[in-house]
């Protein structure tokens, strides 16, 4: 992680995003690889200096009171040429892929937290996603450095909702999404 803070530190308004206190560097789970091969595709074949160079995910510093702890999260992605569509431009499928990543990311530390009390000793949570719509406002350009925001909506049940951006960091926003996810228990 901190060569990622490094790295983002030298793009001002990467800089301003770490520097503020309200938000605080954490570990994007899903870029470490693990040896049940999860998260293999975002650990390891995006893992180059081709696809994703870098990848810095801040949540609140301060969780809410209530559920859920996190309600937004923000990643900031250095992506290559190696996930282009067209020259120099972010193919589709990729950048819906990424908001359904950082969608993984917010909830998956929330499932995190709920862990942490004491009812859901013995269990395991994990969520999946049952769809995603995304809509594409602008060519997302390729090499460049990207924000992606993930926002939680509701809860219902076992169904959590969330959206989010795909934006410049400069108030361009190249794409937006909304997704449900499936909210899943496991007994150990």
């Amino acid at each position: 992680m901190t060569d990622a803070i490094s790295h983002f530190s030298q793009v001002p308004w990467c800089a301003a995003l770490i520097e503020d206190l309200a938000w605080t560097p954490t570990r994007t789970a899903s870029r470490v690889p693990k040896p049940t091969t999860e998260d293999s595709f975002f650990a390891e074949t995006l893992g180059t200096d081709r696809t994703i160079r870098q990848c810095l995910t801040l949540r609140p510093t301060v969780p809410e009171r209530d559920a859920p702890d996190y309600r937004e999260v923000r990643t900031i992605v250095d992506l290559g040429t190696g996930l282009n569509g067209h020259p120099n431009i972010c193919h589709g499928g990729f950048v819906a892929t990424m908001l359904d990543e950082v969608f993984g990311v917010l909830i998956t530390l929330n499932l995190a937290k709920k862990m942490e009390k004491p009812r859901m000793e013995g269990s395991q949570l994990n969520a999946f996603t049952a769809y995603l719509n995304t809509n594409y406002k602008k060519p997302v350009p390729t090499p460049g450095v990207l924000l992606i925001t993930a926002s939680f909506v509701k809860q219902e049940r076992n169904k959590i909702y969330v959206s989010g951006t795909v934006e410049d960091g400069n108030g361009t926003i190249f794409s937006t999404a909304e997704g449900m996810f499936i909210e899943t228990k496991t007994k150990l």
